[in-house]
């Protein structure tokens, strides 16, 4: 396992904690009821013995990257689903159940619709992307083809679990996970 200040590399098991809410992003084999009817990606508390709530790090689509080579900053990457090896995933046009957001999934198959922008989180228009993602770092995850920023709230599903949705092109606090 990863000490507190590694650096994350492709390859690497991670788990992404949303920190406003201290809840960490998950999907399972459930599909939305409405929208794309892909798999669902929400927010969930920890459970240490739930794999729903690993991702693993992998290069953007049709990209190669050697297999723990650190990533940097600003680095376009994909994150799979470690129990069900689909994609985190979205697409603009396709609203979320709850806010009517833009929609984020989990998908099977492979296209840009995957690629996300890996960035340290800012308050600000600046981004200090130098340098290289370690475990720790508070970062945001921004769609590459809608430019939308990966969010959660305190919007629930009536399971508890709280909607994921890409939103906003800006620095919101919901934006921020780590």
């Amino acid at each position: 396992m990863l000490d507190h200040r590694s650096q994350v590399r492709y390859g690497s098991k991670i788990a992404l904690k949303h920190v406003v809410t201290g809840r960490f992003l998950s999907s399972k084999d459930i599909r939305y009821d409405t929208g794309s009817k892909q798999y669902m990606v929400y927010c969930s508390n920890w459970q240490s013995d739930k794999r729903t709530d690993f991702w693993i790090v992998i290069p953007p689509h049709k990209q190669y990257c050697k297999p723990g080579n650190p990533v940097a900053f600003n680095s376009i990457i994909e994150l799979k689903h470690q129990q069900t090896s689909r994609n985190l995933h979205s697409h603009g046009g396709i609203e979320s159940p709850i806010t009517k957001q833009q929609e984020v999934t989990c998908y099977s198959g492979t296209d840009n619709n995957n690629n996300w922008q890996l960035q340290r989180h800012s308050t600000t228009n600046k981004y200090d992307n130098s340098g290289y993602w370690m475990i720790g770092d508070t970062i945001s995850l921004r769609h590459v083809n809608t430019k939308k920023l990966l969010s959660s709230h305190d919007f629930l599903f009536d399971d508890g679990n709280q909607e994921v949705t890409c939103h906003s092109y800006g620095h919101e606090e919901n934006n921020k996970v780590n």
